[in-house]
């Protein structure tokens, strides 16, 4: 028994010498593992900074997107209003071309009207100019005739009444309180 001890004390330390070597094996390798982690870990810390402003950075994008966008669709809505305004202005100036055509015609008539005015004005005039001319001497024809007419009634009232004084009597003289007195015109 005591032989069966000894083996067994002899098997228990191979054993244990083993589980020994085995721990120290297993000590080693987490111990790399852990300077490995470590070694991982340093080489990550600056990834994850470079991590945490990538996220800072693309909230400050994001930001920046949605002011953009904003922006953007303001323009879009400003666009709208300008193509509007301009749509607008260009149907009011086709409106102010038709208007100009249309007083640009009325013009042209007027001008024509004016010149035929112009022209019957004149013809007017002539015709007004004729007319005094000839009222002129109707004015003179007539002047003349009563004053011959004037003169031939004077000559048959001195034939008749040779002993009457007519030298008083005259057709540019009044008769003004019975008294034959000259004409004050």
């Amino acid at each position: 028994m005591e032989l069966d001890h000894s083996r067994l004390e002899d098997a228990m330390d191979v054993e244990l010498r083993g589980a020994h070597k085995e721990a120290s094996d297993l000590r080693q390798k987490l111990h790399l593992q852990a300077q490995e982690k470590i070694e991982l870990e340093s080489k990550l810390v600056p990834y994850r900074l470079k991590v945490a402003n990538l996220e800072v950075a693309i909230k400050a994008d994001a930001t920046k997107v949605e002011n953009h966008e904003k922006r953007s669709a303001d323009r879009e809505v400003l666009l709208r209003k300008v193509e509007k305004a301009r749509d607008d202005a260009i149907a009011e100036l086709a409106e102010a071309r038709e208007e100009a055509k249309k007083i640009a015609a009325e013009l042209a008539q007027a001008r024509d009207e004016s010149k035929k005015a112009a022209e019957e004005l004149a013809r007017a005039r002539e015709e007004t100019e004729e007319l005094k001319k000839q009222t002129q001497e109707l004015e003179q024809s007539t002047a003349q005739v009563l004053t011959a007419g004037f003169d031939a009634a004077l000559e048959q009232v001195s034939c008749q009444y040779a002993e009457l004084d007519l030298s008083m009597v005259s057709i540019c003289n009044e008769v003004v309180d019975g008294k034959i007195v000259p004409s004050e015109d």
